[in-house]
């Protein structure tokens, strides 16, 4: 192994080391919460075992990486993050009015669970406040719930909705 690769390696592991134990408490709940087990966690830490494109998802899953690019982010302080974070759990525990949702979308609820692309049943679990929706799905739910929004406000303030015309006649 190069020397630059070596160094590189040290200092992943020194971040990864800090971020363990500013965000989960110790190494063990790291590897926990990355869903592997504390001697494979071991092995990358040491540099015995190289991290491919999985590890690397695994870490982006859990915010070791800034905005998902791929580039180690600086570590927050616990104090510093705005959601609340079961450290046991790697849970994040959100506030979401899926009724504002269906209101401002104007859209029944078993419609925006098919765009957004759930069940009707998990939509209604995220009414009830049973599940919570990962980010991809809570991002979809946003992106529907605006064009939604937007496309039917549109509609109500062009000249075509307030003087619909005749249709043409051959």
């Amino acid at each position: 192994m190069s020397r630059e690769k070596s160094n590189k390696s040290e200092i992943f592991s020194e971040q990864l080391r800090d971020f363990a134990k500013k965000r989960f408490g110790s190494l063990k709940n790291l590897a926990e919460a990355l869903g592997i087990s504390q001697q494979h966690l071991s092995m990358y830490l040491s540099g015995k075992r190289e991290y491919g494109a999985s590890f690397r998802e695994r870490l982006r899953s859990i915010g070791f990486f800034e905005n998902g690019s791929g580039e180690l982010c600086e570590v927050k302080q616990k104090s510093n993050i705005s959601q609340k974070v079961d450290l046991n759990k790697n849970k994040t525990d959100l506030n979401i009015d899926i009724n504002g949702a269906i209101e401002l979308s104007n859209t029944p609820a078993s419609r925006l669970a098919q765009l957004v692309g759930v069940s009707p049943a998990t939509f209604t679990a995220w009414q009830n406040g049973t599940a919570t929706p990962t980010v991809e799905e809570l991002s979809r739910l946003f992106n529907q719930v605006v064009a939604l929004a937007l496309s039917s406000r549109h509609a109500a303030t062009t000249p075509e909705a307030e003087n619909p015309s005749a249709q043409a006649t051959a």
